[in-house]
């Protein structure tokens, strides 16, 4: 990468080698030249995600479903289809050279939904039916226990085993701006503690730009996998799609940010070997360094 210039005019951002994936090239280098070097910088990193063709992508899930079949042994494997109504904010606050983060895969650079996230969601989503009689018992067992507000020592694992959601069609991320106000009064709060400026309206905004990511068209989303005993991961896959549509996931929740639509299918044992051999006369090869430097 050349290196920034205060002042310079000229887009200082030119991916070499590794990072010509999204993640290196977010969360690993950072550029302050100027506002607009900041903006082509955020552009780099749209363009590196979007390099996966949908091709490519069916092949990757494909080898991701043979690999967890793997895992699962006999259990039953559920697939979740998720696509996003707006836009999607996952990891916005997580460590990153850039003013703001997302999270992505560190392998091939493209957005994800973490298996944790998922997990979470949905254990939250559950807490919240404290009407049900049942609700601890099943917070346990599908998500292990202790839970946060337990004091217990027979510290067990959930029953389900949940994997991050990627991309099924090319990945799109968008630039959105968050526009803080009264800027030194939250500053000098979180230096301090004790804000020695009072919030005022003469207080000059700072937007602030931040990447999102977004389904793009109703034939794309992503697609996670859950795996376990079948009453459970049933169970998980339908907490999971009401999770997503009643409370989102992500931050920014409350702006709009997050909600999503999902379905689930189970997949018998035919219908694993029938797509995962389906795929195998299409079968790509891994992007070479090369191609990930174009």
């Amino acid at each position: 990468m050349s290196p920034a210039r205060p002042g310079c005019g000229d887009p200082c951002v030119r991916p070499r080698g590794l990072l010509g994936n999204a993640s290196h090239l977010l969360h690993r280098t950072r550029v302050d030249c100027t506002p607009e070097c900041r903006l082509n910088h955020y552009r780099a990193v749209i363009a590196a995600a979007a390099r996966f063709d949908t091709a490519f992508l069916t092949n990757l899930h494909s080898r991701r479903l043979a690999a967890v079949r793997g895992v699962a042994g006999s259990d039953v494997v559920v697939q979740v289809g998720i696509i996003p109504r707006w836009r999607v904010v996952l990891g916005h606050g997580a460590t990153s050279a850039a003013e703001t983060s997302l999270t992505m895969s560190p392998t091939y650079g493209f957005p994800i939904f973490p298996g944790s996230a998922l997990k979470g969601v949905s254990a939250s989503y559950l807490r919240g039916r404290e009407d049900e009689s049942d609700t601890q018992e099943r917070l346990r067992r599908l998500f292990g226990s202790p839970r946060p507000t337990e004091q217990r020592d027979d510290a067990t694992k959930g029953t389900v085993t949940w994997f991050d959601a990627l991309p099924v069609g090319t990945p799109r991320l968008v630039i959105d701006t968050l526009t803080p106000h009264v800027a030194p009064y939250y500053r000098d709060g979180h230096t301090t503690g004790a804000p020695r400026q009072a919030p005022a309206e003469y207080h000059n905004p700072i937007p602030v730009r931040f990447l999102a990511a977004t389904a793009g068209d109703k034939s794309s989303g992503y697609r996670a996998l859950l795996t376990g005993p079948a009453e459970d991961v049933r169970d998980a896959a339908t907490l999971l799609c009401a999770a997503l549509d009643d409370l989102g996931i992500g931050g920014k929740t409350s702006a709009g940010y997050g909600y999503c639509q999902a379905r689930w299918e189970e997949l018998t044992m035919s219908e694993r070997s029938e797509r995962i051999m389906g795929q195998r006369a299409a079968r790509m090869p891994e992007p070479s360094v090369s191609e990930a430097q174009a």
